[in-house]
């Protein structure tokens, strides 16, 4: 699944933007798609003009929806608009070929929104593709649907994403495509009304059901390592020894950290009484098990996990993940791993995802996710300093891509000879489902990319529902898995 190259293209200086749609498919969750472009300077004028076929059993999903969550938003409702024609401006169809757009979006090959609905209900996220009057792709992305379950909060993300594909259309950037080869999941052939009343018992089971039974309990495994590094290829998750928990927490994000003769393992803990996660550390023995029980090491207010380890003029130093304080703060460890200070804001202003540094080429680079309206799961943004303390300046490209296959760290980058090996959350099908190992073939300042070259899969037959980290040391290998609370291995 190697990316398209760079498109040759120039930036695009739009004032005034025209959404053209048919009225059938002009909905609150437009405003998603609104709000993001105007949040970048440019008026939005939606025309609205001619006709779609729309499923009737799809408006009575929406409509339930509406009365069934109540959302303030009422995302599936009509979207109230004048008809006719909007005046000059930059035109950007999104209900098929018009001889005037000036861009046309197409979703997995297809022209327009016709599919976009079907998809949803069956699980499938389409691909964006913005195409000019040439035919050229001038910027595509594959987005991370959060709320699968509700098709109307489904349609907000996939127009908040829509929103930075087109500009990144318009900024003109060279960027390596996502390809669409092997990508469309086997249809699920559910109905709308299936799709509504599935996820809407789910909804009440998960009400009634005891709190052991939630299925969202992450847990963490370890295991020595048997010989070299093999990122290429596939594999799974037999032969890790399960980190023991005690059910009224989870342990997620593994980081491996040596100090001589001893082995540390580093943790996300998230107590369920409290729902905020904070940092936790124990021991490795030496085969591979937890020497005791995990212990905290770092608490905050707000939710933190991925403790991102490094060194530096020697110190050891520490980038927790903490979006709800919207920058991101640097740990100095004043004795490891019990006790921590801190250093300073790295970047401010940016609430970020799994930042996570390389030293490569002379310089720093940092590597996370941002929301930007839509998922944290598929926009991958990049830094750059001459030192692990900054100052971080953003990449001239930005993002550098929009992929819900390959954007989200997974770990902390390998290693491998000559090789950068990246580890990247799979989140195509719901958050963490497996894990690729990508090689890095450019980081620079021109831009970004990389090629799959293997994956580290669920335990077939055991009830995994995910796995999304992978940590190495010299001596042991790391990886979360995603399970009920009343899971036990085999």
């Amino acid at each position: 699944m190697d990316p398209a190259p760079p498109q040759p293209s120039v930036p695009i200086t739009a004032t005034t933007i025209i959404l053209r749609l048919a009225p059938e498919r002009a909905r609150v969750a437009l405003r998603a798609l609104v709000s993001g472009l105007e949040k970048q300077g440019h008026r939005v004028v939606i025309e609205a003009g001619g006709t779609a076929t729309v499923d009737s059993d799809v408006e009575r999903v929406l409509d339930f929806e509406r009365r069934l969550y109540r959302d303030r938003d009422r995302p599936g409702a009509r979207l109230a608009l004048p008809l006719g024609k909007a005046g000059p401006g930059f035109v950007i169809s999104l209900g098929g070929p018009m001889p005037d757009a000036d861009l046309t979006l197409w979703l997995d090959g297809e022209l327009g929104l016709d599919t976009l609905e079907s998809s949803l209900v069956n699980g499938h996220i389409p691909l964006i593709e913005l195409r000019d009057q040439s035919g050229t792709v001038r910027a595509a992305g594959l987005p991370g649907i959060e709320a699968r379950e509700i098709l109307g909060r489904a349609l907000l993300g996939f127009y908040a994403r829509l929103a930075t594909v087109i500009l990144m259309a318009l900024d003109g950037a060279p960027r390596h495509l996502p390809n669409r080869s092997g990508m469309r999941e086997p249809p699920n052939d559910t109905t709308p009304l299936g799709y509504f009343l599935r996820h809407a018992a789910r909804k009440v089971a998960g009400r009634i059901a005891p709190a052991r039974q939630r299925i969202e309990h992450w847990r963490i495994a370890t295991r020595p390592i048997d010989g070299p590094f093999r990122p290429d290829g596939d594999t799974d998750s037999r032969g890790f020894h399960i980190l023991p928990d005690d059910g009224q927490r989870y342990f997620a994000d593994p980081i491996l950290w040596e100090e001589g003769e001893r082995t540390f393992l580093l943790m996300e803990e998230f107590p369920y009484d409290t729902g905020i996660g904070c940092l936790a550390w124990t021991e490795l023995g030496p085969d591979g098990r937890a020497l005791f029980a995990p212990r905290r090491m770092l608490e905050k207010p707000t939710h933190l996990s991925y403790p991102f380890l490094f060194r530096h003029a020697g110190e050891t130093l520490m980038l927790p993940e903490n979006v709800s304080a919207g920058e991101l703060m640097l740990y100095r460890a004043r004795r490891f791993p019990e006790d921590w200070e801190e250093h300073g804001v790295l970047i401010p202003g940016r609430a970020l995802h799994d930042a996570t540094l390389i030293d490569h080429g002379g310089r720093w680079w940092l590597l996370a996710n941002e929301e930007r309206g839509g998922s944290s799961w598929d926009t991958l943004v990049i830094f750059s300093a001459p030192s692990p303390l900054g100052p971080f300046e953003p990449h001239a490209v930005e993002p550098l891509l929009v992929d819900s296959r390959l954007a989200r760290s997974a770990g902390p980058v390998i290693r491998d000879g000559q090789r950068l090996i990246r580890p990247v959350q799979n989140c195509v099908g719901g958050y963490g489902r497996f894990l690729r190992f990508t090689e890095i073939t450019q980081l620079d300042d021109a831009g970004f990319a990389q090629r799959e070259i293997g994956r580290i899969l669920p335990e077939e037959g055991r009830d995994i529902a995910g796995l999304h980290t992978y940590a190495r040391s010299s001596r042991f290998e790391a990886i979360d898995l995603l399970t009920s609370r009343s899971w036990r291995r085999g």
